[in-house]
């Protein structure tokens, strides 16, 4: 733990990734808060010149002599950049102390009375910006730190002054191990995810309950009735406990009243007793359990369902989470960051409620060659024969080693199953812009295109949508 009181100032926090969507969300927060904050980077970047145009030095390049004598503290993900980077060496040898963005993490959040940390496999980003969005919107006023721009147009975080800070808390790497949260929420567990790291379920599991241990004395856990691991999550632990789900066990149980567009409208009972009816502004019956996670917390710290009513209903999504690019020719166009087969399934059920009887395109970027090691087999469930796959090389994300994997182990699997899909090899590892649009002839006024992977895949509809073809 950092102790941010006692750090002077005017000596710089030293940031090495600044650029990084969570590296920089934490640069900008403490830079609005008074620190004298500057970092490096390996490469120019959207995050690198917002950092600057907010009087943040950012410096190209990881190299020793970015870092001064005084420097109060570096901060790096240790994950992404390891000990022996450049710059970290650096500062261990003149004895300026190197933590981990989990451990800063950790330290913001303790500065708060109200504190509510967000953890699962998937769906932390969404349900982090729609409980900004609540507090928010009932004039709580809270500090955020999320995983993405909260919207096209907004920064990664919240500089607040209310007594509230709601932050996402993620397993990889432990990092949610170095946060003492108020409140914490866990939406699912899905094993597989983070095979780089986590060996085996119980290894996540393991995770996951040492994280529950840190919750503070009296606090609430909230976590997903729905699922077996998360539903017995925290029972024994000396702490408040609250369940939500589809499930007639659950305390916060969500009953589907009907669909429009593919969103729902749906009632929510706890323990028995209605609580009213909330139509939600997100696609698909994942996001009823996030909004639902949302809702639960809520109304544990006193919150009615009226007073969260407009800013969910009026919440439409955070960047890359199912968000729609535009309409050309009659076809829409959206976009998804799913990153495993169990997220692109819920992906695509949502969007089909949304697509009507028009067929859907998927361009589609395997993310990561430890998920496809780990989920090759269930990349399949994700589609139906209805459904037109463009498919891409394999992000490489933080993987050092392909594991045997290559994009036509996908490409087999797909096929085996009946599945039309249309291989577009990378070039240098990264998509085929030109050969992605040819293979994409052929849509018809009613049909839905959708990008679906990594950032590098996402300027595929914006250029689709630009194109003159």
């Amino acid at each position: 733990m950092i102790n941010l009181e006692a750090l002077d100032k005017d000596r710089p926090i030293y940031f090495v990734g600044i650029g990084g969507v969570g590296m920089s969300s934490l640069a900008f927060l403490l830079g609005e808060q008074g620190y004298t904050v500057i970092g490096s980077d390996s490469a120019e970047s959207g995050n690198v010149k917002a950092l600057r145009n907010a009087g943040i030095e950012v410096t190209i390049g990881h190299d020793p002599s970015n870092v001064r004598v005084g420097t109060s503290v570096i901060v790096a993900s240790l994950a992404a950049v390891g000990l022996t980077n450049p710059e970290v060496l650096r500062g261990r040898e003149i004895g300026i102390r190197v933590a981990d963005r989990a451990h800063l993490l950790g330290s913001v959040m303790a500065q708060y009375e109200e504190s509510i940390a967000v953890s699962g496999t998937a769906g932390k980003t969404t349900t982090t910006t729609l409980f900004d969005r609540v507090l928010t919107g009932v004039g709580l006023d809270p500090t955020t730190v999320v995983g993405s721009p909260t919207t096209p147009d907004s920064p990664n975080y919240r500089n607040g002054r209310g007594k509230y800070v709601v932050a996402e808390a993620c397993e990889y790497y432990r990092a949610f191990h170095h946060i003492r949260p108020g409140t914490a929420v866990v939406l699912n567990m899905v094993p597989g995810d983070h095979g780089d790291y986590f060996p085996d379920p119980e290894d996540m599991y393991d995770a996951f309950d040492t994280f529950i241990g840190n919750i503070r004395q009296g606090g609430l856990l909230v976590t997903s009735a729905d699922q077996p691991r998360t539903r017995n999550l925290g029972q024994g632990r000396d702490l408040r406990r609250v369940t939500f789900g589809f499930s007639p066990e659950a305390d916060y149980q969500a009953v589907i009243l009907g669909w429009d567009g593919g969103r729902a409208r749906f009632a929510v009972l706890y323990r028995g007793e209605s609580l009213g009816e909330i139509a939600s502004g997100l696609l698909g019956k994942h996001n009823v359990t996030n909004t639902l996670a949302v809702i639960a917390t809520g109304h544990q710290h006193g919150l009615t369902l009226d007073d969260m009513r407009e800013p969910i209903e009026s919440f439409t999504g955070a960047p890359r989470r199912l968000q729609f690019q535009g309409k050309r020719y009659g076809v829409n166009v959206w976009d998804d960051l799913a990153c495993t087969p169990e997220e692109m399934q819920a992906t695509m059920s949502a969007l089909r409620g949304a697509a009507g009887t028009g067929r859907i395109t998927v361009v589609l970027r395997p993310n990561s060659y430890s998920r496809v090691r780990d989920l090759l087999q269930h990349y399949p469930d994700a589609f139906t024969r209805d459904d037109r796959i463009v498919l891409t090389g394999i992000f490489r994300g933080r993987d050092k080693d392909t594991f045997g994997m290559t994009p036509k182990h996908v490409l087999k699997v797909l096929r085996m199953a009946g599945l039309d899909v249309q291989y577009v090899p990378d070039v240098k590892e990264a998509p085929n812009t030109e050969s992605i649009l040819g293979a994409l002839h052929g849509m018809r006024e009613g049909d839905t295109l959708i990008t679906v992977g990594p950032n590098d895949i996402a300027p595929i509809g914006r250029a689709w949508l630009g194109s003159q073809a």
